[in-house]
């Protein structure tokens, strides 16, 4: 990732002024550590707050494939490093919502979704945080069920186009809107999705 797409990246997710959030912004990055070996110990090591999505003590190999939910934080240089090796290899999906939306709610909102059931009865693994299923999937959601998993954040961000745009998901006015972002122009063209 070049330096101008890594300040595209940090202002879209903490712009000067956000009416919307205010200052007690929360980013999270919710990483699928089945993208990379290195993810788990990358996030343990970067100082940064983090949680595991699964509980309880862990085989290693789970461990290491498992789901970690990152507090991002804009003057640590870790979230720069971090962002830096994952953007564009869909490592996760980005939370954004106000203060009370914090790393422990979040934890416990987003580990409910882990597993699906199907029709007949079988359960699956659902990796809803790995952009390339998030993409496909919320856009076939009703707004109830976007509104089920948003939870307590405003927005879910993924990155699409192998890192070249982000995809913005909020609930405006009871719909689900997406909005593309081009992450390589400093201006932060719009495209609509």
């Amino acid at each position: 990732m070049d330096d101008m797409t890594l300040q595209s990246l940090m202002t879209l997710f903490w712009p000067d002024a956000d009416a919307d959030l205010g200052p007690g912004r929360q980013v999270h990055w919710l990483l699928d550590g089945a993208r990379d070996p290195e993810i788990a110990s990358l996030v343990r090591s970067s100082g940064l707050d983090y949680t595991c999505l699964y509980s309880g003590a862990l085989h290693p190999r789970l461990a290491a494939a498992a789901p970690y939910l990152v507090q991002l934080n804009p003057a640590a240089p870790a979230t720069a490093r971090l962002l830096r090796r994952g953007w564009g290899q869909a490592w996760g999906i980005f939370t954004i919502g106000a203060a009370p939306a914090t790393l422990d709610r979040q934890r416990l909102h987003f580990k409910k979704f882990l597993r699906v059931q199907t029709a007949d009865g079988k359960l699956l693994a659902f990796r809803y945080y790995d952009p390339r299923v998030l993409n496909i999937y919320l856009p076939t959601c009703t707004s109830d069920e976007v509104r089920t998993l948003l939870g307590p954040v405003a927005r879910l961000i993924s990155e699409s186009d192998a890192g070249t745009h982000a995809l913005d998901f909020r609930l405006e006015g009871g719909a689900m809107t997406r909005r593309a972002v081009l992450l390589q122009e400093a201006d932060h063209a719009h495209y609509p999705a």
